[in-house]
């Protein structure tokens, strides 16, 4: 009996503590991001091979290139000005990489134009994420859900 619970306890604990199999990016952009002009957002799941690639690749050349139009599961939307998505990712190996990257009209940085979702969110049911006028980042559900009622949403 004991052996038994030990058992179950343990496979509970690999449930609980172990990837998901989804998770929800919540996208939020702010009125000024990319000045009001349309914003193109990709959720890009990478393996080992795809991620060498687009760690050297900056946001335009990622977004011009012919091998994009080759990936499976990429998730494309369109931000413009204040809006609020919700992406479901779905991961396909224990890895659960993903790349969120966005277009900037004006920057140039690419760091400031990609986050990668990894081992940091290994787990995650929920990931936040604001898109500010420049740049892309991650934030916590306080500073997500404040945003959106000081923005009236």
């Amino acid at each position: 009996m004991k052996r038994y619970l030990i058992s179950v306890f343990f496979l509970l604990s690999m449930v609980c503590c172990g990837p998901r199999k989804t998770a929800n990016l919540h996208v939020l952009s702010i009125k000024e991001a990319n000045q009001g002009r349309a914003l193109p957002m990709h959720v890009v799941p990478l393996d080992d091979i795809i991620k060498a690639k687009l760690a050297t690749m900056s946001a335009e050349d990622y977004f011009l290139s012919k091998e994009v139009e080759n990936l499976t599961g990429i998730q494309k939307k369109v931000l413009r000005g204040a809006q609020k998505e919700l992406v479901v990712v779905s991961r396909a190996n224990q890895k659960n990489d993903f790349l969120v990257i966005v277009d900037f009209a004006d920057v140039t940085g690419s760091d400031r134009q990609k986050l990668e979702i990894g081992d940091r969110f290994y787990s995650a049911k929920d990931i936040y994420v604001l898109v500010s006028s420049d740049d892309i980042r991650f934030v916590t559900k306080k500073v997500y859900e404040d945003y959106l009622k000081s923005s009236g949403y």
